[in-house]
């Protein structure tokens, strides 16, 4: 079949694309368009293999990636696209993707499988919104870890919300077997803010064996006037790293959540490098080039037990059972 270059049809479905993946039911907000000069490529695509990308939700923007391997494509405001460049200083993401492999279609389901072995761990996360949920038929269903939300600040308010279903959530999963880490959505405007959810979050879990991350939720407010619009990018990323090392001085693994526009325009991605991360992006394959943990891929699973739709997970690590140092 003739091949022509797609970059011009790239941007053609780019145009008739919207959307941001990663989110936790908390709306959006612009961002200021920081535009730059795409380094040119020079990868061509058949007309069979550009029609396969437009039978796909994200279609445009992952084709786009996938052209500009050596950028870092992200939708700014009015979901016009942007690109910034890779530091390769940083520690960078070494998986394989040629071993994901897609086990269910409808909704879609992956595993990381390498060597004949799945080695990803199957994971949701849940909150309020997924209402009553019966958890023996999750873990029936095989899932081995849960990120459940712990609560909010609100984004007018500035109160410290523990979400309503967050003790029935916790107990009817460990009760099951499955593995617990929490999550809090943040609107902190201050590093002392940022401390005092980190303390609301331990002192409300401490009861509980919460052997999976403490996540710091960093995303778009449901308002575009929330008390953390006109935050810059250095105060976002203090309050995130006041938040990880005072979670890690009580004892838990810090980790932030983010989809790609966040870690790579609101926050100052090096001085968080060292931080476990929960990536979200809801692409055939992710693109992230730098090390990460976990993945959200879907908004739209289904789980029995779970009424409506629920974020699908994978992890590459097991927090429960992390491997032996070198030298133990």
């Amino acid at each position: 079949m003739k091949k022509i270059i797609a970059l011009l049809v790239c941007m053609a479905l780019a145009m008739s694309m919207a959307g941001c993946a990663g989110s936790h039911n908390n709306g959006g907000e612009d961002v200021s368009p920081k535009p730059e000069t795409p380094e040119e490529e020079t990868v061509s695509y058949t007309v069979g293999q550009i029609q396969e990308f437009g039978r796909n939700d994200a279609s445009a923007w992952e084709l786009l990636q996938d052209l500009l391997p050596n950028l870092i494509v992200y939708r700014g405001a009015g979901g016009i696209f942007q690109y910034a460049s890779i530091d390769r200083t940083l520690p960078q993401s070494d998986y394989d993707w040629t071993n994901l492999v897609e086990v269910s279609e409808s909704p879609r389901e992956v595993q990381y499988v390498v060597d004949g072995e799945t080695v990803s761990i199957k994971g949701i996360d849940v909150s309020t919104y997924q209402g009553e949920i019966e958890w023996d038929k999750v873990a029936a269903a095989g899932v081995k870890f849960v990120f459940i939300r712990l609560g909010y600040r609100g984004y007018e308010s500035g109160l410290l919300v523990k979400d309503d279903r967050f003790e029935e959530n916790i107990r009817g999963a460990l009760n099951n077997g499955i593995a617990v880490g929490v999550y809090f959505v943040t609107q902190a405007v201050s590093v002392e803010e940022a401390v005092e959810e980190a303390q609301f979050v331990m002192e409300n879990i401490r009861p509980y064996n919460v052997t999976w991350p403490v996540v710091l939720d960093i995303e778009d407010a449901a308002s575009s006037t929330a008390r953390t619009a006109d935050l810059t990018q250095q105060q976002r990323t203090d309050h995130a790293i006041a938040f990880c090392e005072t979670i890690k001085e009580g004892g838990y693994t810090p980790m932030l959540y983010c989809n790609i526009r966040w870690f790579i325009e609101k926050l100052d991605i090096t001085r968080i490098a060292d931080y476990e991360k929960w990536f979200a992006q809801y692409f055939r394959k992710p693109f992230f080039p730098y090390t990460f943990r976990v993945w959200q891929y879907s908004s739209t699973g289904a789980i029995d037990g779970i009424k409506g739709n629920v974020d699908y997970n994978i992890s590459f690590y097991d927090y429960g059972n992390p491997p032996a140092e070198e030298g133990e």
